[in-house]
Parts: C-alpha cells; structure tokens; sequence
C-alpha cells in the first residue's frame, strides 16, 4: 500500500472503563513506509490483534485472597441450635408445689427492700436529651442533610485539568525515529448562567527537526446556553432544593425528638400507675390474710362455720395472681423506662427501683380548642415537612417545564499560537508573535414530539396535586387529634372525681361489712368482695391520674409541642466533636 512517503501503523489501544478493560485497534499513516506490508502481513497482524483481544475478554473473575465467610460464621448460617433452659438456672428447679409455697411466703414476707433511685420527671427528660439511642440516631440526620447540602453548593467550583502524551514515529526511508511530547493543562469553570468557561495551556514538543520544534497556544472558550439550562435560577435549583432537603430532615428530627420525650414521659406515668397498683393489690393480700385470720378466730370461738375459713383461703389465693401480674408491670416499665433514658448507672439489668417522686396535678381546664388547632397547624413538624415539600415540587415543574424546551448554544473561542525551538521560547512568543483565531458558533437541538420530556412536566406537576391533597388531608388529620386530644382530657378529668367519690363510698361499704362480720351478720366473702369493690375503686383512681397525665402529654404532642414550661434545643452531631 503505497501513499508517497507514508507509514501505515496498526495500534491496540487498551482503557479502562465501567466494565474493565476495553480493546480497540485503529490504523494511522506515517510518512516513509511505502507499500513494504503486503496484505498477508496486515492479516497476520489482525489475527493477532483479534487473539489478544479474545483473551482479555475470556479472562475469568478474580478470585479474592481473603476468606469472605469465615468458618465459624459458616457453621453458625447453616445450624439451628437449641437451648435447654434448666441449664441455665442459677438455682435448683422446683416443682408446682414447692414454688407454690415459696411464692406465698415471699408475698406475705418479702426480702429486704432492693436498692431504690428516686426520679423526677425532669431528670428522665434529662436523662433521654442525653443519652437516648434513638434520639443520637436521628441527631446525625441533620448533619448528613447538611453536608449533602454543601456539596450542591460546590457544583460552580473550578476544574483543574491536564494530560500529557507521548508518541515516536519510525521513519522507515530515513531509518530514524521521531519523538514528540504533547501536553496540556487548563481550567475549566461552570457558570451559575448555565454555560462553562475553559482556559487551557496545550503545548508540544518534537525533535523531528535538527533543532527541535515546539509549539504552544492559549485558548479560551465560552460556551453558554441561551434557551434550555440557561439563567442563574434554573442552574441554581439543585442548591435550593436540597436546602429544602435539609429543611425535612431536620422537620424529620424534631418530630421524633418529640415523640421519644412524650413517650418516655408516658413511660414514667405508667410505672407510676404501675407502681400504685402495686402497692393496692399487695394491701388487698394483707387484708384478705386478715380476714382470713379473723374467719379462724370466729370458728375457733364457736361464732362461725368452718365454711368462713374456706372462703377467706379462697380469697387470699385469688389476690396472689394480681400481685405477681402488678409486680411484673412494674418490672416491665421500669426496664422501659431505663431502656429510654440509657444511662450507665441505670443500666437494663438493674435491680434498683424506680421510684417516681413526680405526683400527679390534676386541674379542671376550660382549653381554648380553636387557639390549640391554630398553635397546632403553626407547629406540627408532619405538616412542616409537607410544605417544604410542595415548595420542592414547585422547583421540580419548573426544571421539568424548562427541559422542554429546545437546547440553543453559544459558543465562542479565541486562540493563540506560537511555533519556536523551546517551549519556554515559544511561550514568550505569545505575547508578541502569535497568530490569533476567533471562532464563534450556535448550535440548537430540537427534539421532534418531545414526548419524554412533557411527560415528566405532567408528571411533576400530578405529584403536586397529589402532594397539596396530602396537605389538606394532614390538617384535617391534624384537626381531629386535637379535639380528640381535648376531649380525652375532659374525660379523664371527669373520671377523676367520679374515682374519688368511688373511693370514698367503697370504704365506708367495706368498713361497715368489716363491722357486721365481727357482729357475724356478714360471711367473708361479703367482706371480700367488698374489699374488692374497695380495691377496684382504688385502681381507678390510680388509673384516672395517670390518663389525665397522659392525656396532657397528648394534647401537647398534638399541637406540636412537649408538656412544660422549659424550651428544649436539639444540637445536630457535630462532625470534628464526634469520636
């Protein structure tokens, strides 16, 4: 193949990609080599070029060094084990019949009080500000919202670029060989109006000549959008919209704060509910063996049937489960309680108590329930979190209505170029003896239906149909728990003073069939059922201050806000604080 003084050169280019390494071959002309290759040369050197290429695609997975599963975990995957709970008893098992004499004995005698803390409501809120789990887990949220929110900000940052490249070419005529070195450096800079700026430095070097050869240029072009992505709002949306981001997030966070400190205070009034059960039942064992022992002493005088003690044994039987079902109440809130406030002198295993030195204050109120769904629309973090997200969809069908339109470019380029024996001499010549070139351009596309791109127009602006229905849905949601809330209020405090008037008439009853027992014209089951009725009555009171409490820490939670008279600040993790 003879192209006057031409070299004809077959190269496997090799690069990296996504998917690995990729082959290319391409042909390039060089003076001086005239028609030496005949074809059966070419051939063999496809043949060749095709092989390597072959097994590059044929080579299989690497395989990994290290042991991804160790064998432990491996054994652990693949078996099931079992347990056998008697071996794990720290004390020798017993039967029905022995627990059954060792639980009643425990009850009418208890073991020496355990260790016991005393806790105000304050200190649990405190405690879980500080310590809670769940609450450090969503503390970090923000932070991760705000550092994506920088990296939006970063995308006008600058761009340093260079390449440098060499190549030598044989020259089969002269039997010489000439080298070259091509390089570049530049930067380039995005505009917040939609278009980049490029400034690059390309220059080269050549022995080709006896004295060598080098050329260097400055070049600066400007390419900017006057249609589709052009403007500084539409450039800069990314930026606001993931400042809206950043504002759910922390939305997010203030929400779940609320709900973790008005659970824990939930928390800590039903572990005094269930402390106070506690206490009622174990007065109802006490007076059930007091009447038990009371039907003895009649029978043992002659005043009663043998059939009283039967039935105060009954009755003493029968409060023994509703003081183990008190005491694992206790048990189970007290280890909630704990598990919220996650602090190391109170760790899960404790055995100290929980003592809640918080009493209940009871008020009858007259609330205000359009002033409270007002203060609840204005603070409702749900709600918040909605509105900072039509604002968003808002951003969306704009950037949606602004892709499509045509895409119009401007472009304009001016160069500078110089050709001397040095690259430092052809550097200096810029100034003085270059060749100048300006070249500008527009270019437009057009896409014929723009289908694709009015269909996620429609599609934005459905999400913010969907999205504003979601918001009047809220606030009537919102609406409803607040007078719910208000009327739950209402009720507990009604049932407190029907409790009390409860309480009072069930111990005047049980003081007076007490009374006619000793006189025997009541039997026990009489007196027990009336020290029954005496206890129920109790633990409704109980119950009532407890749901009125409750019930105010849900009004709160309605309106957006926690139950108290302190403001609480959340502090996001702090990146360089953190260990």
């Amino acid at each position: 193949m003879r192209t006057g003084d031409h070299q004809a050169k077959s190269i496997l280019s090799l690069r990296a990609g996504p998917g690995g390494l990729h082959a290319g071959t391409s042909v390039a002309y060089d003076k001086g080599m005239g028609n030496r290759m005949s074809k059966r040369e070419c051939r063999g050197l496809w043949v060749v070029v095709l092989a390597v290429v072959l097994a590059l695609c044929g080579c299989s997975t690497p395989s990994l060094d290290e042991q991804v599963t160790p064998a432990s975990l491996a054994t652990k995957l693949s078996t099931i084990d079992t347990v056998q709970l008697t071996d794990h008893s720290v004390s020798e098992p017993l039967t029905i019949e022995q627990a059954t004499e060792q639980i009643a004995q425990e009850v009418n005698e208890p073991n020496a009080p355990a260790e016991q803390v005393t806790l105000t409501l304050e200190e649990v809120r405190a405690a879980v500000l500080a310590n809670n789990l769940d609450l450090k887990i969503e503390l970090v949220n923000p932070a991760i919202a705000e550092r994506n929110l920088d990296a939006e900000r970063a995308k006008f940052e600058s761009l340093f670029y260079g390449s440098t490249q060499f190549s030598t070419t044989q020259n089969t005529t002269t039997s010489t060989a000439a080298e070259s070195i091509t390089s570049q450096v530049g930067i380039e800079k995005p505009l917040p109006t939609g278009g980049v700026i490029d400034v690059g430095l390309p220059f080269s070097l050549s022995d080709a000549d006896p004295d060598g050869v080098s050329d260097a240029a400055a070049s600066v072009s400007v390419v900017q959008s006057l249609w589709r992505g052009a403007g500084t709002r539409i450039n800069t949306q990314s930026i606001r919209i993931a400042a809206h981001r950043s504002n759910i997030v922390s939305a997010r966070t203030k929400l779940t704060a609320i709900w973790l400190l008005a659970n824990a205070d939930v928390t800590y009034w039903r572990l005094y509910a269930a402390r106070k059960d506690l206490e009622v039942r174990r007065e109802q064992y006490k007076l059930a063996q007091d009447q038990l022992s009371h039907a003895k002493k009649k029978v043992a005088a002659g005043s009663a049937p043998k059939i009283e003690i039967v039935l105060a044994e009954a009755g003493v039987s029968s409060r023994l489960e509703g003081v183990i079902n008190a005491e694992t109440a206790v048990q189970d809130w007290s280890r909630e309680l704990r598990r919220l406030m996650n602090d190391d002198n109170l760790p899960l295993e404790s055995q100290t108590e929980i003592l809640p030195a918080t009493d209940p204050n009871p008020l009858g109120l007259d609330l205000d329930e359009q002033e409270l769904v007002r203060r609840a629309l204005a603070n409702r973090m749900d709600l918040a979190q909605l509105e900072q997200t039509l604002t968003i969809d808002d951003l969306n069908v704009e950037l949606a209505r602004d892709a499509t339109r045509p895409d119009l470019t401007l472009s304009y380029t001016y160069a500078a170029r110089t050709r001397n024996t040095t690259v430092a001499e052809a550097f200096s010549d810029l100034t003085n003896h270059a060749g100048n070139s300006h070249a500008i351009g527009i270019s437009a596309t057009i896409p014929l239906g723009n289908r694709a791109a009015r269909a996620r127009l429609q599609s934005a602006r459905l999400t913010r149909i969907q999205d504003q229905a979601a918001r009047e849905r809220l606030e009537q949601i919102i609406r409803q728990e607040v007078y719910e809330a208000a009327s739950n209020l209402d009720q507990n405090w009604r049932r407190i003073l029907a409790a009390e008037q409860g309480v009072a008439a069930a111990l005047r009853d049980y003081q007076v069939q007490q009374s006619q027992f000793q006189l025997g014209r009541r039997t026990s089951t009489d007196v027990l059922f009336a020290a029954t009725r005496l206890a129920d009555a109790q633990l409704s009171r109980i119950r009532a201050f407890a749901d009125y409490e409750i019930a105010q820490i849900n009004l709160a939670r309605a309106t957006g806000t926690l139950l108290g008279y302190g403001r609480i600040t959340l502090d996001p993790i702090d990146l360089d604080s953190a260990p």
